[in-house]
């Protein structure tokens, strides 16, 4: 009897220590699925709008626009008559998560235009962030090219509307002065 009562307590503590080497597992893995949870939100959730905006007029953009391609400006679409605006800073901050500039360039199927699109379909998309005039162009630069457009205050302190390039397939900005001369083809906004 006293044999089977020990085998008893020795099989009670193996449970015991079995139960909880199995919720230590379990924690350890409910933190690791927390932590990718937490990983894929951030991926796939856009980063929280900007806490500071403004308001911009459609006239004020196609203004703004007009005087940087002043031979063009029909060729300029303005699609709504109002805007929100805010810094440079916060919309390179979505630019900055967005993933466009992640995938290959492949010529003719996935270039320039698919890379602009899509960087301008990714503002649109989030209600948070499409009030912002955020597009693309198409000109003649470079013989025929597509990148991306902003309107957007340079700082908080500087709140003079600014017009902004961005080369969606690195993220980087093209200067105005690569634009100035160009031909445009194509601004809608």
């Amino acid at each position: 009897m006293t044999v089977c009562i020990w085998g008893v307590i020795k099989r009670f503590v193996q449970l015991i220590t079995g139960s909880y080497t199995e919720t230590a597992v379990l924690e350890d893995m409910n933190k690791k699925l927390k932590k990718e949870n937490e990983e894929l939100r951030d991926r796939l959730l856009p980063p929280e709008p900007p806490g500071i905006i403004g308001n911009i007029t459609g006239g004020d953009i196609l203004q703004l626009l007009a005087n940087i391609f002043p031979a063009q400006s029909s060729d300029i679409h303005i699609s709504d008559v109002g805007y929100k605006i805010t810094t440079i800073g916060e919309l390179r901050r979505f630019i900055n998560w967005d993933d466009v500039n992640i995938f290959p360039y492949t010529s003719q199927y996935h270039d320039c235009d698919d890379f602009a699109l899509a960087l301008a379909g990714d503002f649109a998309k989030y209600p948070e962030w499409s009030a912002f005039p955020v597009s693309f162009i198409w000109g003649d630069l470079y013989d025929g090219h597509a990148f991306g457009i902003a309107i957007a205050w340079p700082s908080l302190e500087d709140r003079t509307p600014t017009v902004y390039f961005v080369e969606p397939q690195n993220d980087h900005e093209i200067a105005m002065e690569m634009v100035e001369d160009m031909i445009l083809w194509l601004l809608p906004i």
